[in-house]
């Protein structure tokens, strides 16, 4: 139903097809084009609606209308010119699928309009209020999703100068099946569905004579302190995602994440729940005071999110052919690299056994089939491989194992009607990387016994493939099938 754009109008609802508001007159269709159909909200400058664009066949847009609820010259012609300044760079920035398109913007009856595309979703700042605090994954996500942005603006001379949660949308997903109350925890975004929005406040990096980039624009919780005084930066953007981080992070304002008496961030200690030191030491780094101690770059930011023993080309997703974004198994593979780091070899171990279970969404490894294996992409293989083997020396690891595996005969493909050669082949292998033990010491013909799960050596000085365990542990039955899935994905990587 056509909605009347008169600010004075008492009854702007008219009914479909009307072209004149029935109360007060006036066109509803701005150029003949646009028409507003619902007031989505409104502030201090404006007011801005859901729309319909009858020149692209009735395709959705809003319509920010501008309307100052002040009439100070000064403050208006301020207000003019943040508002002027929304629609010359949102041309600037030309087309960005994460970014607001500029459809139109002109004068109309004395009214100031800028139409552009509608983004459906909801921005982050409810998002926190209806969901809670952001795990480490959805951190993670939103890093890897609104940096290229930020570089693609900064590249173009813009500084966006208002990055906040209020400001950044998770677009709705059309046609989207419906997912497990498991899988919902998890981005599903193969795609980047984030949109930077409210470009109100930007500015390109002309200075005037004094050096300055304009005077304070942003909001204060999330505003940099070079900018606060004037002189924003590319890195004050850098500044304002990184205090939008702690702020999802913790569900605290970030006016109480900063102790002004020993003047450093406490986010760390307002955490509900530990996160990576990975992450962390990133998050400190954005929130550097000093522009000369900040990322110089988004890039520069992406770069470190996937530095970690240099294995973001393992971790990195390579296939739309897997439904399932692995944002949260990143996260973990992460954890498992710095648990590997420290020596933890036993919480590493359960880590990772963790870390198939839930992929293949199963309680218990004994359960987990042939097609399970197939079914959880090779980037994750590959990635827990690459971090076990990184940080034993290659003592440890399924790579290690498949060597020690083929060097007793084993072969990577066993079936029903050579399950006992299978199973003779096991025992030697297990053997062989000390899972049994003689049932009595000092008898080398002593039969052997296994050993408790508890029992088994966790430390470097334990034999060559002794770990990972926990996982061919409870499901001996899947080894060949672990090590073959293994050799397959090593092939495919060495053929791209």
């Amino acid at each position: 139903m056509p909605y009347c754009l008169n600010p004075s109008c008492q009854k702007p609802n008219n009914p479909e097809g009307c072209r004149f508001c029935m109360n007060c007159g006036k066109n509803l269709q701005l150029k003949g084009l646009y028409e507003a159909i619902a007031l989505i909200g409104q502030g201090g400058m404006g007011r801005t609606f859901r729309a319909v664009d009858r020149g692209r066949l009735g395709q959705p847009c809003a319509i920010k209308q501008f309307l100052p609820q002040f009439r100070e010259a000064q403050l208006m012609e301020k207000a003019i010119a943040l508002f002027e300044s929304e629609a010359a760079q949102l041309k600037a920035l030309g087309s960005h699928p994460q970014i607001p398109e500029l459809i139109a913007y002109f004068e109309e009856e004395g009214c100031l309009y800028l139409v552009q595309e509608l983004i459906e979703g909801e921005n982050l700042y409810n998002e926190l209020q209806s969901q809670g605090i952001f795990s480490e994954a959805k951190i993670y996500q939103l890093l890897e999703e609104i940096l290229p942005v930020l570089q693609f603006i900064h590249d173009r001379q813009v500084i966006h100068r208002d990055i906040k949660p209020d400001n950044i949308v998770r677009k709705k997903e059309k046609g989207k099946r419906k997912r497990t109350k498991s899988q919902s925890q998890i981005p599903n975004s193969p795609q980047n569905n984030l949109v930077l929005v409210d470009f109100g406040a930007a500015k390109a990096f002309t200075t005037d004579t004094a050096g300055r980039t304009g005077t304070l624009i942003g909001s204060a919780e999330y505003v940099a302190p070079e900018q606060a005084r004037g002189k924003a930066v590319p890195q004050s953007d850098l500044y304002s995602l990184g205090v939008t981080c702690i702020h999802l992070l913790t569900g605290i304002s970030p006016f109480d994440l900063y102790d002004d008496v020993s003047d450093r961030w406490i986010w760390r200690e307002k955490l509900q729940a530990p996160i990576s030191s990975h992450l962390a030491n990133i998050l400190d780094r954005l929130l550097a005071r000093a522009i000369a101690n900040r990322y110089r770059s988004a890039n520069e930011v992406l770069q470190d999110l996937s530095s970690l023993v240099n294995l973001s080309s393992a971790i990195a997703p390579r296939s739309s052919d897997y439904p399932q974004h692995y944002t949260q198994t990143y996260v973990q593979i992460r954890q498992l690299q710095e648990l590997l780091s420290l020596g933890q070899w036993q919480e590493s171990d359960r880590l990772t056994n963790k870390i198939i279970l839930e992929l293949a969404d199963k309680p218990k490894i004994a359960e987990i089939t042939a097609d399970d294996i197939d079914n959880i992409a090779c980037d994750v293989w590959m990635a827990i491989d690459q971090a076990w083997m990184e940080f034993s020396n290659n003592h440890f690891g399924w790579s290690t194992q498949k060597q020690i595996w083929q060097s007793i005969g084993g072969k990577l493909i066993y079936n029903e009607d050579t399950y006992w050669e299978f199973a003779n082949i096991y025992e030697k292998f297990s053997d062989r990387i000390g899972w049994r033990r003689p049932r009595w010491l000092n008898l080398g013909l002593s039969p052997k016994v296994w050993r408790k799960y508890e029992n088994l050596i966790f430390a470097i000085a334990s034999p060559r493939g002794h770990l990972p365990s926990l996982f061919f542990w409870e499901g001996f039955n899947l080894v060949d099938i672990v090590l073959y899935r293994l050799e397959i994905c090593r092939q495919s990587r060495e053929k791209l």
